[in-house]
Parts: C-alpha cells; sequence; structure tokens
C-alpha cells in the first residue's frame, strides 16, 4: 500500500497572492475556512494557517455508533469511493513519526481525535448517526486500501436530518436496513452458509437508488461481518464467470438443464417486490423487496414480500416480512 497525494501545488496562483493583497480564502465545498471548523476557532492540527484542507462529502454507512466510520464518497468517488475512518485515531493505523534528532528512533503517531461539528456547533462524536451526509476535511493525502484511508483529518462536519445537506430522501440509512436484512438471512438455515469462503452479493436492482459507492461499502461491510470475501454481481454473471458448479441431469433431462450448486460460497440477493407498484402512502415512505440466498437449485431461502417504512423526518425502525419460503 502506498499515500498518493491528491493536492496539486498551485504556484502561479500562490506567486499572485504574493503581489496581491491579502485576502480570506473561500474555502471548498462550501465550507468555513479551517479555523472555524474547530471549536474556538483554532487551527485544525498541521495545518498552515494559509492553507486551505481537501473535503469529501460522504455518507455514513456504518460504525457511527463507536467512532470506527465506513463512508461512501456521494458522487464520483476514487478507489471505489469508499473509505474508513476511526473518529479516535484521525488517520491510518500505520502512520509513522520519522524523528530527525540522532539516536532518537522513529515511531508511530500519537492518535488524535477528530474535532466533530453537527450542523456547524461543536458535538461530540456520539451525535453522529448511520446515514448522515459528512464532509471530511483532510490534507489530501489516501492510503491505496480497500476501504481508503485518510492520511490525515483535520475535522468532520455533519448534518442532522432535514438539513439543506442533509434532506430526507424516500429510505435514510437504506444501506443500514440492508445490513440487517442479509444479516437476518444469513442466520435463517444456517446450513446453506456453512463452511463457506466466498458470498456473491446482487444489489444491482435493490430499491431505494443506493449510489454505487453506498453498494460497494455494503457489500465490503457484509464480509467483514460474516468472514468471507464478497464478489458482486448478477445470478448470471457469477455463472459466467465460472462459480458455480453445473452437473448432469441425466440424457432425459432437457437440453442445457444441469444442477448447480456453489460448493464453498453462497449467493445473497436484494430486489424490488413489484405487487406494489400502484400504492401510494401520503405521510409514510415504503420500500417494498424480495431477500434470497441461494447454495443451489435445491437450497435456497426466501424473504418474500418485505416492506419497510420510513416516517416524514424519520429513519426506518424495522421491517415486515410477507413470507418466508425454503427449497
Amino acid at each position: 500500500m502506498k499515500f498518493r497525494n491528491l493536492l496539486i501545488p498551485l504556484a502561479l496562483c500562490l506567486l499572485l497572492a504574493a503581489c496581491a493583497p491579502a485576502e480570506s480564502p473561500e474555502a471548498p465545498g462550501g465550507m468555513e475556512p479551517p479555523a472555524a471548523d474547530l471549536p474556538g476557532g483554532e487551527a485544525p492540527p498541521s495545518l498552515a494557517e494559509d492553507e486551505e484542507p481537501a473535503v469529501l462529502t460522504c455518507r455514513i454507512v456504518d460504525g457511527a455508533e463507536d467512532g470506527d466510520l465506513l463512508l461512501a464518497e456521494l458522487g464520483e468517488g476514487l478507489y471505489g469511493g469508499v473509505y474508513r475512518l476511526n473518529l479516535e485515531s484521525g488517520g491510518p493505523e500505520e502512520t509513522l513519526i520519522y524523528n530527525s534528532i540522532p539516536g532518537i528512533p522513529a515511531g508511530k503517531a500519537e492518535p488524535a481525535a477528530v474535532p466533530v461539528r453537527l450542523d456547524g456547533e461543536a458535538a461530540d462524536a456520539s451525535a453522529l448517526e448511520d446515514g448522515m451526509v459528512v464532509e471530511v476535511a483532510f490534507n489530501g493525502s489516501v492510503l491505496e486500501s480497500f476501504p481508503a484511508q485518510f492520511g490525515e483529518v483535520y475535522s468532520l462536519s455533519a448534518w442532522s436530518r432535514g438539513q439543506e445537506k442533509n434532506p430526507m430522501g424516500t429510505a435514510y440509512d437504506l444501506c443500514g436496513l440492508y445490513l440487517q436484512v442479509l444479516d437476518d438471512l444469513w442466520e435463517k438455515d444456517k446450513g446453506l452458509n456453512e463452511n463457506i469462503s466466498l458470498a456473491g452479493l446482487d444489489l444491482s436492482n435493490a430499491p431505494g437508488e443506493l449510489a454505487e459507492s453506498e453498494k460497494a461499502a455494503l457489500a465490503w461491510r457484509f464480509g467483514e461481518l460474516h468472514g468471507v470475501e464478497v464478489v458482486t454481481g448478477t445470478f448470471e454473471e457469477l455463472r459466467e464467470q465460472g462459480y458455480f458448479t453445473a452437473e448432469s441431469l441425466g440424457e432425459d433431462a432437457p437440453e442445457g438443464a444441469a444442477f448447480l450448486h456453489w460448493e464453498d460460497g453462497c449467493f445473497f440477493k436484494i430486489e424490488p417486490n413489484e405487487d406494489h407498484e400502484d400504492e401510494v402512502y401520503s405521510t409514510w415512505s415504503v420500500l417494498f423487496f424480495n431477500a434470497e440466498k441461494w447454495r443451489s437449485s435445491l437450497g435456497a431461502y426466501t424473504f418474500y414480500d418485505c416492506s419497510a417504512m420510513w416516517p416524514q423526518g424519520g429513519t426506518w425502525t424495522g421491517y415486515q416480512i410477507g413470507s418466508e419460503m425454503i427449497s
């Protein structure tokens, strides 16, 4: 793994600035200047007074409860648009300090908590919640891992539900809902996913308009929680890639028919339930979906006709399963 610096020195601009009257620089992304991002107005650590941080706008996919954030970049993101940020350390665990004083060895950087602001005011990290939109101000360096890690983070700004930068949609914290559904499905008929090292995941048609970065973050978190490597794609795509084994059903079977099974994996999918397309709700946003896991032609489990509801200005608190089917 290595660091890539995303900031490009603007030598010409600096030269012109030296000859022009001093003006306060406008921070990127509509943020206040760096000094306003911290309680008391002090400048962020290691950030010069005339330096502006790089800023990424992300959504908290998971981890708000313990400050170990999994973030999905909103927009076209680098490195898949998925980042990990621990609010206690503020940077990669392996960041080193190289001491230039003879006789004193190099050592690891001391952890530094990331200052948090909520709706423009200093706040505790416990005010964060999964689904929030946040802006991360950092030094522009990113560790090329997956999820990616920020080099040095100066501050994290968040907005409550309903604020201009965090408007309420039809499915707030949808990633959290789908992680819960997948976890519940994992626990059903556990023999189907026993002793597997791979999990296939198809969210390509999952309702709710997840961003591609959110799908990638959700897939990675699902694999992390269950100790498996997740490969994404539709059933047909994974079949074409050779993940499934096909066994003949005999000479009397129809042409092309075969018994399919995944020897070391299990396939998961969330898709819309289209039986409710014409239903309209005035005060609630409702999603209807099906969720399925598959191990073989004779081994599958399905949550059918599931529904989750969002009140105005609120978030989901659970979901209902219409029926469960096993084969």
